[in-house]
């Protein structure tokens, strides 16, 4: 949008709140900027009153700042829960390849997980490298959620993975998963 106004596309801007144009303290100085500039010439929206007068940037500008406030605020108290669920034993993200969320918590994927079980003992005998593990396994049916096949990176990357061991790594630590791994 921002890109557009610049060209010339248009010069006003209708929104609900404001601070859903700015989440971060650069966006919020791009259209702070842009007023400044000329380049938006007027902004229109039901709950809040702007003027391009020095009160009304002073204005857009602690609407900004709260939502800067708000998002980082957010994003500390996600972060706090999933530390704790990690700390429970609970994978607190979407499930990996071969897991399903269910009830809060990931059990194994009735479809994916015998693929899976299958590439670790495939691997295991050495027999295989992971270019042909792929070859063999994407033939198989074994896919990313998206439905797309997996590359060899996403193989490796699956193999080293210890939450099919029962643990998780996340942050770098690794914890014990109230998950179960007998699947794999």
């Amino acid at each position: 949008m921002v890109a557009r106004m610049e060209a010339g596309e248009a010069s006003g801007i209708l929104a609900w709140p404001p601070d859903r144009l700015a989440r971060n303290s650069v966006d919020g100085g791009k259209i702070i900027y842009l007023v400044d500039t000329g380049i938006i010439n007027e902004m229109k929206f039901p709950t809040f009153w702007f003027d391009p007068t020095p009160q009304g940037k002073f204005m857009l500008s602690i609407a900004f700042s709260q939502s800067k406030y708000y998002v980082d605020n957010l994003s500390e108290n996600i972060k706090r829960g999933h530390r704790n669920k990690v700390k429970d034993g609970i994978w607190p993200q979407m499930a990996p390849l071969g897991y399903v969320n269910k009830n809060r918590v990931i059990v194994p994927d009735e479809n994916i997980a015998p693929l899976i079980k299958k590439t670790f003992e495939a691997y295991a005998t050495g027999n295989f490298t992971l270019r042909q593990l792929r070859d063999k396994f994407n033939e198989l049916g074994l896919k990313r959620k998206s439905g797309k096949e997996l590359a060899v990176s996403n193989y490796q990357k699956l193999l080293k993975n210890p939450i099919y061991t029962g643990l998780m790594l996340y942050n770098g630590e690794i914890h014990e998963g109230k998950h179960e791994p007998k699947s794999f």
